[in-house]
């Protein structure tokens, strides 16, 4: 079955455009088809024809989907193809989920400057894909969470080093043969911006009269590790709140431990954090080289810190 209807792709009515960057392709309304040909480039270690072809379809945080058809046996030559996700320039790091590459079925790779393509992690037998049957792959971006499925089974999760610096969508495959692909999804999702604060008044008003108000008019669903129902390790449920975010923002007046332990993970993994703290605050000699939003604690002091809380929101959203 193809692809439930989404906010944007083929299976809809909005035809996305396309910019072919490497390899030949045949581009029509309905499908995008690589010929198997073009200069070859080094990937994974072998040499042969590489694809790649970009949007204008974005994705930030959601699902993107497509239908992947090979024409050749496996094993008997090199061929693999995915979806491309982060996409920002030929030579700017970008992720990308494929059938068939790293001698395996299913893998999650990266594009890295003076690196070439490299696997990040792969799983399945290769010789259980088939040429001339059609799979549908499913990927799904929250924050450096990166899930694949196939035939929505779900097949592979992979935690990413770093967030993506681009949004757009394209298709990547390898090899000398034709790979057909068909109804392109994208499915965009509100990004997350995860706050770590300490639980007690005055902050918790602060929280709910400022920080979640300009978050989510800014877009975003604003989540406190506090709000998370049923049962669970907090410690882990924290973990993956922040892997799961686009952005953390933390209010750090109180020098409580736990927050600058969340806020030192947020911070391992290159996440866009926002540090948020009352003038006059004492703030621990590595947290001073941050940029620091401060406010006073007034009426005053509040439109001050909506009005830089946006800024800071939007330059985020919009990068």
């Amino acid at each position: 079955m193809p692809p439930t209807p989404v906010d944007n792709g083929t299976n809809n009515g909005a035809r996305p455009n396309w910019a072919l960057i490497l390899g030949q392709w045949d581009i029509t309304e309905d499908s995008q088809r690589f010929r198997g040909a073009g200069h070859s480039f080094t990937a994974h270690g072998q040499l042969f024809p590489v694809g790649l072809a970009v949007s204008d379809l974005a994705l930030q945080s959601g699902t993107c989907s497509v239908r992947i058809q090979f024409t050749a046996p496996f094993g008997e030559s090199e061929q693999a193809a995915g979806i491309v996700l982060g996409y920002r320039s030929p030579e700017q790091r970008y992720v990308f989920a494929e059938l068939g590459a790293a001698r395996s079925a299913y893998s999650i790779g990266e594009y890295v400057t003076g690196l070439g393509w490299r696997p990040l992690v792969a799983a399945g037998e290769l010789a259980n894909l088939k040429n001339g049957e059609s799979y549908i792959l499913h990927a799904n971006l929250s924050g450096q969470e990166l899930k694949v499925q196939v035939n929505g089974v779900p097949v592979l999760p992979h935690l990413l080093s770093q967030p993506l610096e681009g949004r757009q969508v394209g298709l990547i495959a390898a090899g000398d043969h034709t790979v057909s692909f068909s109804d392109l999804a994208v499915r965009s999702s509100r990004p997350r911006a995860f706050v770590v604060m300490k639980f007690a008044e005055p902050y918790d008003t602060f929280y709910r009269e400022v920080i979640q108000k300009q978050a989510e008019t800014a877009g975003f669903e604003v989540f406190r590790i506090d709000e998370k129902p049923g049962p669970g390790v907090i410690f882990q449920d924290i973990q993956r709140e922040i892997e799961q975010a686009e952005i953390v923002i933390a209010e750090i007046t109180p020098a409580t431990p736990n927050v600058f332990y969340e806020l030192g993970y947020a911070h391992a993994l290159r996440k866009p954090t926002i540090l948020l703290a009352q003038r006059g605050a004492e703030l621990p000699f590595d947290i001073q080289s941050y940029r620091v939003v401060f406010y006073n604690d007034s009426i005053g002091g509040k439109v001050e810190v909506e009005r830089n809380l946006q800024r800071h929101l939007q330059a985020i959203t919009g990068r």
